[in-house]
């Protein structure tokens, strides 16, 4: 340690032992305000300062215990001016010997009737072994009276009747004294588990904030402690309520909140944030990176106890696995980048050895694997590089508990489009679709979704990021009253100047049990090759494709059939709609086809 800052260092400690201020006073105040994060959060006490004018001390005390200390700040209003702010603990003694003497009689009680319990038990059982023994001479007698053909029914009916009645007392004996010996060991299990808590709970831990402020007049002002809490968290959860008939969808956005910060949060105003509580004001520092040369063959064997590892974990090719697990461990790096993003200077040395892999794998990996990670920072960046506050309205309460709690952050009635997909390739089912535009204030983060129908629940599904004016779509459930089956219906195998072409033709029947129109997307496929040796032809289809603009761009050239129908009232049987198409593969006779992935 340099001599100027110990200097310094023995200023601050003589600046503390000569403090003394003219007025202290010991408050809790009250929790006003607390904003959620991802883990953390952020509460703020206002506390009223009641002092003379000049230097006082506040003592805000009951501090939760998963308070991050580093995190304390305060501010003041008018002209009161805060000086510091310290963190201090201290044990507080509780005399509990009252309290383990009265739990040290009742266990002396328990544990006495559970000593007479057990031995009338041991009795009971001796006698039900006696008379195990009488039952076995009596029938062991009665065996040989038979066989001598001198029976006397009557006394061995007597004997036997009394063995029977107090086998049974017995018996009954026993199952009451076994269920007493449970409950009374359950009972002195709890009181002593109580005893031990009180005696080993003789003093607790007080957390306290030391405020340092002064005051230049009388006039009672406040002023905000604020800290973090580790112990919360927050998810979001929907629920889409579905009204076709009105062509509406009302969107209720929940939050799943995680409160155990050791604290009760009471008539609060409740914020949720997607953001990180920053602790430090500087920035990290970005150091150098220092790079050498290592032999081509020890990096090759280093790839191939890695391939041969993860040969073993999943079923596939060398190429293919090691990809996946690099992107994995790219995934992996990112978001440890993000989680250390808001420890500024602290997470210094985390940061920069993020950054030197994230380098590294620009640098080792090939242009495919970089174009996949870059896709793969998109994905990151647009569900979690998000940072959305959502403040709740009136004043909530949360208890600190292990349980979750509910809370409510938006009730939104969006328009929406409706209209029933059937993809006959896939599933006999035809599902109910909406089609909506983000048209609120809010922006919907990822988060399970419950699906509702007309009041009633059709399934579970998943909510995209919406940011607001974004369109989305979102399935609720299937209709039985529309009903599609695709078949096979003709196929023909010619040779041509020693090309084979195969031409293959296919019939959808569509039917609407519903007593109104409704309209329907139909999809289907052929094979779509970017192989110039395969030809691929559609058939001209009985019914035109849809005309979308978005479908004829990204979708039809890779070989997605769509069509955009309206199904008039009643159209079975006979009457229900049927769509035909075909298409025609050529390639050369010596050749097979086969998928792009079996390669």
């Amino acid at each position: 340690m340099s001599r100027k800052m110990f200097q310094v260092g023995c200023f601050f400690v003589l600046l503390a032992s000569v403090w003394n201020p003219t007025h202290a006073a010991e408050v809790d105040g009250q929790i006003t305000s607390v904003i959620v994060y991802r883990g953390q959060a952020l509460v703020t006490r206002t506390i009223p300062v009641d002092l003379p004018a000049g230097d006082g001390e506040l003592i805000v005390g009951h501090l939760p215990e998963q308070i991050v200390p580093e995190s304390l700040y305060a501010q003041a209003t008018g002209d009161v001016t805060v000086l510091s702010v310290r963190y201090r603990t201290r044990a507080v003694r509780q005399d509990t010997r009252e309290e383990v003497k009265r739990l040290d009689v009742q266990i002396e009680e328990i544990t006495e009737q559970l000593r007479r319990a057990k031995r009338n038990l041991e009795h009971t059982t001796a006698l039900v072994q006696k008379y195990d023994a009488q039952w076995k001479l009596a029938l062991d007698g009665a065996s040989v009276d038979l066989q001598r053909s001198i029976l006397q029914a009557e006394p061995l009916e007597k004997i036997t009747g009394h063995l029977e009645e107090k086998s049974l007392e017995l018996h009954e004996k026993n199952v009451e004294l076994e269920y007493d010996i449970a409950q009374l060991q359950k009972e002195l299990d709890l009181l002593q588990r109580k005893r031990q808590e009180y005696a080993a709970d003789h003093a607790r831990t007080e957390r306290e904030a030391v405020v340092f402020l002064n005051k230049p007049d009388t006039t009672a002002t406040t002023i905000e402690l604020s800290y973090v809490v580790n112990g919360a968290s927050w998810s979001p959860q929907y629920n889409l309520r579905a009204q076709p008939e009105d062509s509406q969808v009302l969107v209720e956005y929940l939050a799943v909140v995680h409160q155990a910060s050791g604290e009760d949060w009471s008539n609060t105003a409740l914020a949720l944030s997607t953001a990180e509580p920053s602790l430090v004001a500087s920035p990290p520092a970005l150091e150098p990176m220092e790079i050498a040369l290592t032999s081509s063959i020890v990096q090759s064997q280093i790839k191939q106890s890695l391939n041969a590892q993860l040969a073993q974990q999943q079923p596939s090719t060398q190429s293919e696995v090691q990809y996946i697990d690099q992107s994995r461990q790219f995934e992996d790096l990112l978001r440890s980048r993000r989680a250390n993003l808001s420890k500024g200077k602290l997470a210094q040395v985390e940061l920069n050895q993020i950054a030197v892999s994230n380098q590294m794998w620009e640098f080792n990996a090939d242009r495919e694997a970089l174009k996949q990670m870059r896709q793969q920072v998109a994905v990151i960046k647009r569900t979690e590089g998000v940072s959305a506050i959502y403040r709740l309205g009136g004043a909530l309460t949360l208890p600190s508990r292990s349980d979750q709690q509910l809370v409510t952050i938006s009730t939104t009635r969006i328009p929406a489009d409706f209209t029933l997909v059937a993809t006959p390739l896939l599933t006999d089912y035809v599902y109910l679709q909406g089609t909506m535009v983000n048209s609120s204030e809010t922006i919907f983060l990822p988060g399970p979704t419950g699906m509702y129908r007309n009041g009633e629940f059709v399934g579970k599904g998943d909510m995209q990021l919406v940011t607001i004016g974004q369109s989305f779509t979102t399935g609720f459930g299937i209709d039985s009253q529309v009903q599609v089956v695709r078949e096979f219906k003709d196929k023909k195998v010619e040779t041509l100047w020693g090309n084979r072409v195969d031409e293959q033709k296919y019939r959808i029947e569509i039917s609407n049990f519903k007593d109104c129109e409704v309209p329907l997307r139909l999809l289907d496929r052929i094979p779509y090759t970017e192989n110039p040796n395969i030809e691929v032809a559609l058939l001209e289809p009985s019914h035109p494709l849809s005309s979308d603009s978005d479908y004829l761009r990204n979708q039809q050239p890779k070989g997605i059939l769509r069509w955009d129908l309206t199904l008039d009232p009643n159209t079975t049987g006979e009457t229900a709609v049927v769509i035909t198409y075909g298409f025609t593969l050529k390639y050369d006779n010596d050749m097979h086809i086969r998928t792009v992935k079996e390669q």
